[in-house]
C-alpha cells in the first residue's frame, strides 16, 4: 500500500492522476502491459515506461516533447505544486484535447484541479481512483449521484 506522500507524487501539476494511468500501472502489471503493448502495436518489452511526470521531472513516456510544457510552466518556471495555485489559472495549457479525447484524460484537468483546490490533497486522493475510472472506463455514477466529501 502506498503512503499518501507517495500518492501525492502521482498527482501531476495539471491535475492528472498518474497513479490511475494504464501506462503507469502497466509497469507493475504484466497482463496490463501485454494488453497495452498490443493496443500500441509494440512488443511488451518495447512498451514505454512511465512513472508519473513528477518522478520523471516532466518527461512523459509517450510524448515526443522533451518536457511537458505545463509541468515546465508550473514547476520549473513558477515553483508551484499545482496549476490552480497560479494567478493565471485556468490557462490555455489546460485546454481540452479534441483529438483522441476518448483515450487521453486531458479533458479532466481543470475539473481535477478544482476538486484538488476544494477538497485538499488528502481528501482528493481518497477519490482519485474513482475519478479515473469515471473518465477512462465511462463508469460515471448515475446523474444526481453524490460524492461524499
Amino acid at each position: 500500500m502506498m503512503s499518501n506522500t507517495d500518492m501525492l507524487k502521482l498527482i501531476a501539476p495539471c491535475g492528472l492522476y498518474c497513479g490511475g494511468c494504464p501506462l503507469y500501472r502497466a509497469h507493475s502489471d504484466e497482463a496490463l502491459a501485454e494488453r497495452m503493448a498490443q493496443r500500441m502495436g509494440v512488443s511488451a518489452d518495447r512498451l514505454p515506461i512511465c512513472l508519473g511526470c513528477r518522478a520523471q521531472e516532466g518527461h512523459i513516456a509517450v510524448v515526443a516533447e522533451p518536457v511537458c510544457s505545463t509541468y515546465n510552466c508550473a514547476v520549473s518556471e513558477k515553483g508551484l505544486e499545482f496549476c490552480y495555485q497560479c494567478d493565471e489559472f485556468p490557462c490555455l495549457k489546460l485546454a481540452p484535447c479534441a483529438d483522441r479525447a476518448q483515450e487521453i484524460p486531458h479533458n479532466s484537468k481543470v475539473y481535477n484541479l478544482l476538486w484538488l483546490q476544494k477538497l485538499g490533497i488528502e481528501k482528493w486522493l481518497e477519490h482519485g481512483d474513482m475519478l479515473w475510472k469515471q473518465y477512462l472506463r465511462g463508469k460515471k455514477p448515475r446523474p444526481g449521484a453524490d460524492i461524499e466529501v
